[in-house]
């Protein structure tokens, strides 16, 4: 079964690594090849950038998408949707997690473990080099193992996604991807594939090697940064230190 044939594809990453972004792109690959497509957003953790924000942009694209209901849809609390349940045991419906923020909001997809069997599910762990707590090889294998403890989950699959944002460019991309590869070199795992911003998708096909390559279209760009570009400290010398190169 290639990754793509399974019923349950789940994304998941620390604060800032872009996994909202995935896996709204994931969920439009998927019913753009005319699959019925469920959205679970299921971020209790943060209240900013959430993928229920582009819920009608979303429908349009033919992707259902999953929220608290009511009031609660845009409240920071632990409050669930039955209708997870519904999308977990509808036939023929792919489904797509989109889990936020650390090993704590993958304690509530743990509640659904029962409903993803062993095989039935890809769980991608999606990494951005450039953020806290996943910036050098120690840190993302301790950060993955918590959350998979937190989620009674196996991680099937590394992403990486290092970006600086509205200063990314190709450097940071391959050098993002070569940490990601040593932690899955280290671990079994593959590297499934390597978020790339579209503007420079077509660049860089030929420099990720066998990593396949996801151009991003952004959903998720706040009003304030599409307005005017931001010029941000690039962290990349201070990495290199850390990570003692």
């Amino acid at each position: 079964m290639t990754a793509m044939e399974c019923k349950t594809h789940i994304f998941i990453g620390y604060y800032g690594s872009g996994k909202t972004e995935l896996a709204i792109n994931y969920a439009t690959q998927l019913a753009g090849s005319s699959q019925p497509v469920a959205l679970v957003d299921l971020d209790i953790v943060n209240l900013y950038f959430r993928s229920r924000e582009t819920k009608d942009v979303l429908a349009a694209k033919g992707v259902e998408v999953i929220v608290s209901p009511g009031n609660l849809a845009q409240a920071d609390l632990p409050a669930l949707s039955p209708a997870i349940l519904g999308v977990l045991q509808r036939e023929g419906l792919k489904v797509v997690f989109d889990v936020g923020g650390d090993d704590a909001g993958a304690t509530a997809l743990g509640r659904f473990v029962r409903y993803i069997p062993e095989g039935s599910y890809n769980l991608f762990f999606v990494v951005n080099t450039y953020r806290p707590f996943t910036r050098t090889k120690a840190e993302i294998i301790k950060a993955l193992r918590a959350i998979e403890a937190a989620s009674r989950l196996k991680v099937t699959h590394l992403v990486s996604n290092s970006n600086l944002g509205g200063e990314t460019d190709r450097e940071c991309i391959v050098e993002g991807l070569s940490l990601v590869k040593e932690v899955a070199g280290e671990l079994g795992l593959p590297v499934a594939f390597a978020g790339v911003p579209e503007s420079l998708a077509s660049q860089m096909e030929a420099e990720l090697g066998d990593v396949p390559l996801m151009p991003l279209q952004l959903y998720m760009v706040p009003h304030w940064l599409r307005e005017e570009r931001w010029v941000i400290t690039d962290p990349r010398s201070k990495l290199r230190d850390a990570r003692g190169k």
